[in-house]
Parts: structure tokens; sequence; C-alpha cells
């Protein structure tokens, strides 16, 4: 049988009033609507295997969260919930679908934890619609680039060998740290192994040294069997933290633009992901920021597309699902521990607050283990290969994979099946900073995490590869 391919959406906007998640200043709740939230699916089958991809305007998607939509869609479909991604683009805009540790107590007991069941009731029907919508597809993959838009964060002081944040730069700042960053990413050799991943110390940044970057734009394209645009994936490694100047307006973020500028350009829908972007910011943020970003990365997605010479109706489908264990840090504190220091802070919206209830939620994930089990999700698409991974990825993480990947065009997709939260390589927990956890014991993945994302991820893809 050949490709057959189906396309759905469902709006996720809630009602103003949530709470909003991404950042813990706010002190309100959400007054406007800056532009709708929505969730897209597209769905692929051959004689071999259906596959699911779905890109939700979410900040992130739990473990919960993601087994409620594939029990949704496995009853009504029959097909087995390992097949189907379910993503978030982190717009730190979306609600709050569960109490958050780090937002205000106000804000915490507003929660309306329905949200949660009625938007994984919308992206169960959108996978259920585009299966009912199946038609003959053809499929193309490519790789475009959006340049000078984002940069690492994390950037290091070489002589203390710690990392000092740079969430925001002047325009000319940031341009540098991206530039350099992508001449980084540039010097590392396909197929081989790592690369440089700090610049030289920057006179203009007092000395520090910036980090590598990921500016690539892979690209899925699925069209109808008669050449009309069906659906498109295109990926890109940002923080959804771009912004307007309202904290407490729904939206979207950057992705909607991204969407939009593609629409524009090619006449179909594009699902939007985000890449590994645990430590990757945009270079404006605030103001007319959300339209520059986005619309660039679309037309980066387009230009990719366009090059896509003949999209082909025989292309090898394939989908793998496997648990894997994240190691836990040394001395992660007990679900007691954690509990008793709860039980004195727990309530205060000051620091002390936030890490002890961050320790809390993750003391109950950890339960005691040495290790914590994660989803790694790998599906191929002829010579494409789509990587899901848990949590905010560290872009080093998905330049590894991209780098050792056996396909000629891999995307690395972050916040992916389970909400995780940050997963560092060893380097960047040495080097401290707001990713590994700015308070001790507040991160549950520990040393070794980055090398059971990549290694499990490239046997996977091994595998696949093989896999004619």
């Amino acid at each position: 049988m050949p490709l057959q391919a189906g396309f759905a959406g469902c709006d996720l906007t809630p009602e103003i009033g949530c709470p909003l998640s991404g950042f813990g200043g706010r002190e309100e709740l959400s007054s406007s609507i800056d532009d709708p939230l929505f969730g897209y699916a597209l769905v692929l089958r051959n004689e071999q295997t259906s596959v699911a991809i779905v890109c939700a305007d979410l900040e992130d998607v739990d473990a919960a969260f993601v087994a409620d939509v594939r029990d949704r869609v496995t009853a009504e479909t029959g097909m087995p919930g390992e097949q189907v991604m379910i993503c978030a683009t982190h717009t730190h805009w979306a609600p709050c679908m569960h109490p958050i540790p780090y937002v205000k107590t106000l804000l915490r007991n507003s929660v309306d934890e329905e949200y949660a069941g009625v938007a994984a009731a919308a992206l169960s029907s959108a996978v259920i619609e585009a299966c009912e919508q199946l038609q003959p597809a053809v499929a193309g993959w490519e790789t475009g680039r959006a340049e000078g838009i984002s940069f690492n964060r994390r950037s290091v002081n070489l002589h203390t060998r710690k990392c000092v944040g740079t969430y925001t730069l002047e325009p000319e700042l940031a341009a540098l740290a991206s530039s350099e960053g992508a001449k980084l990413a540039d010097a590392w050799p396909r197929h081989g192994h790592l690369g440089p991943r700090l610049s030289a110390p920057l006179p203009a940044l007092d000395g520090l040294s910036v980090a590598v970057i990921d500016n690539e734009v892979p690209v899925l394209r699925v069209d109808a069997a008669d050449g009309q645009p069906l659906a498109t994936l295109a990926t890109f490694a940002c923080h959804g933290s771009v912004g307007k100047d309202d904290l407490y307006a729904i939206s979207a973020d950057y992705p909607a633009e991204a969407r939009w500028a593609f629409e524009q350009a090619i006449g179909g829908p594009m699902l939007f992901a985000a890449g590994c972007s645990g430590d990757m910011t945009s270079a404006w943020r605030g103001g007319n920021s959300r339209e520059r970003v986005g619309r660039a990365i679309g037309c980066a997605a387009a230009e990719a597309w366009l090059r896509i010479q003949t999209p082909a109706d025989d292309v090898p489908l394939a989908v793998i699902s496997r648990m894997v264990d994240i190691p836990v840090p040394a001395g992660f504190p007990t679900v007691e521990e954690a509990q008793a220091e709860c039980d004195e802070f727990g309530d205060r919206d000051d620091a002390a607050g936030v890490a002890a209830r961050r320790r809390y939620k993750r003391a109950l994930q950890v339960a005691g283990r040495s290790a914590t089990p994660r989803e790694v999700w790998v599906a191929r698409v002829g010579d494409m290969a789509i990587v899901g991974l848990p949590g905010e990825i560290l872009v080093e993480i998905g330049l590894q994979i991209k780098q050792r990947s056996p396909f000629q065009v891999t995307t690395v997709i972050g916040l992916a099946n389970d909400s995780a939260q940050y997963m560092c390589t060893d380097a960047a927990i040495e080097e401290g900073g707001a990713e590994p956890g700015l308070d001790p014991d507040t991160n549950c993945n520990g040393p070794g995490t980055a090398a059971a994302l990549v290694e499990n991820a490239l046997e996977m893809l091994k595998q696949l590869a093989g896999d004619e």
C-alpha cells in the first residue's frame, strides 16, 4: 500500500482568567488573548505501520496527559499508543494544566485541572479525524536554516568553568552570540563524535565564551497525490518565551507566526515542533519580536520545502518507543525529607518555597530509585528520522544525535511524550546554572542523562535504518 496521510487540527484556547505557565514572576491570572492556541495532528500510514505526530500549543505535556491522549486514540482507531508522539511547542503563555511549583500560591490555587482533560480530548479527536481523512500522499524531506534568530543562553566563564546565564542580550551582542554559536555547530563533523561546544572568550561579552547553537529547520513535507500541500512538520530550537509586552495575554508565541508565514508562502498548513531548546533563546524579546522570530523560521521552512525535488509515495515507515533509565543524582532527597521541607516552606512564594515544592515534586517522581524511566520515541519516514525526547533538552544532546544519525535528515524534538525537567549534559551539570538547577536537588536528572538519551536514540535509529 503506498503512503497515505491525513491532517486535522483543534482549538486549545482556554477561557480568560486561567493562570499561565512559563514564568514564575506572574502575580495575576490571564486577562486577554493575543492569539488562539491550537493542536495539530499528522497521521501517516502504509502497509508497514501507522505514525501519528501531534504538536500542541502548550508549555509541556506530562506522561499522564500523553497516556490519556493515546488511550483515547487507541480506543477509537486501534492504533497502538506508542505509535503516537505528542509534543508541546513550549509557549510560555499557555495555561497551567496542574499546580506548578514555581508559580505564586494564588495562581496554583486557581488551576482548572479539567482543562487537561478537555485538551486531551481535543487532541485525540484531531488524531481520529486525521485517520478518517487518510488519502494517497507523497512525502519528502529537507533541512533549512534560520540564521541569527537564536543564541545559547548558557555562556561560560572559562576561568571559573561556571555558567553565566545570558537570557537577554542587546541586539548586536545577540547577533554575535548567534554567529559564534553557529560556527561551533558547523565544526561538528558529520558522522563524527562531538565537536567544539564553547567559543574563545569574547571581549564584547566581558570575556565570556558563548555556547554552540542549532539553527537548522528540518522539514517533513507531505503532499496529496495531486501535488497539493497536505501538511508539513518543521522543527526549530528556541524557547517559547519571545513574548510581546503583556505577561497575562494567552498566546502561542512565535510558533503561531511561523505557521502563518509558512502558510502564506506555501498555501498549506504547518505543524511546528520545538527542537532541543532547553538552553536556546531568541535574539529579540518583546515588541514585534514574535513576528520577527516566527516569520523568519516559517520562511526558512518554506525555502526548505521548495527545495524538495520529488516527493515519493513508496517511503518506508517505522516507529519505536523505549523506556530509558535516566540517572538520578547521588543523594537526591527522599520523599520524607522533601515532605518535611515542604511542610516548613511550601506555602511561601519566595525562593525557599519554590525550591521546596520543586524538590517534593521530583522526590515523588524518583521515589527512592537510582534512575527514573523516561520515554524515547523515534520514527522513520523514508530517509528522515524523527526523534522525540522528554523534557527540555539541551542543544548539545540533539546535535550529538543528528551528528551520528544514519538518516539524511534528522529532527530531534523536545518536550515530547513527557515533562521531565531540563535534560543536561555532564559538562552543563558541572558548570551549573538554571538548567541543571540553581537550587540544590531540584533537578532529578543527573550525570549520565545525555549519554542515556543519545546512545539509546542512536541505537533505535540504527535499528530503523536497517528496517527496509
